[in-house]
């Protein structure tokens, strides 16, 4: 039985593509799905959406595991765009369970001589102001007052909304028990 590529353009899954290549032809792909991404103000997308795209677009598929391809990936749209002198579109990419963009995100900051964070919160809201750049080189609709925001998903994980404390319910005065839907004691009547 002969042994499949690990990486392969369809519809020739018998023949390798040099990952090197891979990552090249992914990231090329990337710019224009993540402008578009970009276009709509606030929004993400994941590594595994990302990925799929990318697939489709390029019919180069691999059965290299999402989150260790995405580094390379990633570190190859940051130098594009930095070469292309375009916003920091790798910021556009969060976690799914998350909504982070994790720690990778640093080369974005390394490559642009910026000081690295020094907590996860730091560097989602120094992604968080990138996505806003991005948002204002690509979206039509951004409010003049916007500012950077968290990912919805990173957020509530940071900042649970806390729910009110249930009511209590009313209580007879003369026998201290529960009060029935009618609102009336049934001991008293």
């Amino acid at each position: 039985m002969a042994i499949l590529p690990g990486t392969w353009r369809e519809p020739h899954r018998d023949v390798e593509i040099h990952f090197p290549q891979a990552i090249e032809e992914w990231a090329e792909a990337s710019v224009p799905v993540l402008e578009e991404v970009a276009r709509t103000y606030g929004a993400c997308i994941t590594y595994k959406d990302l990925a799929s795209r990318l697939f489709d677009a390029t019919g180069i598929h691999t059965r290299m595991l999402v989150q260790n391809l995405s580094a390379r990936l990633l570190n190859r749209v940051i130098r594009i765009c930095l070469d292309r002198d375009l916003p920091a579109l790798s910021s556009l990419v969060v976690h799914a369970t998350d909504g982070m963009v994790g720690s990778g995100f640093d080369e974005v900051l390394r490559a642009a001589g910026r000081v690295l964070p020094g907590t996860e919160l730091e560097r989602e809201r120094a992604a968080a102001a990138e996505r806003l750049t991005c948002y204002r080189a690509y979206c039509p609709e951004v409010p003049a007052d916007a500012v950077a925001q968290l990912t919805p998903t990173y957020e509530a994980r940071i900042n649970p909304v806390k729910k009110d404390a249930p009511r209590p319910k009313p209580v007879c005065v003369v026998h201290g028990i529960q009060l029935p839907a009618t609102g009336v004691c049934d001991d008293c009547v």
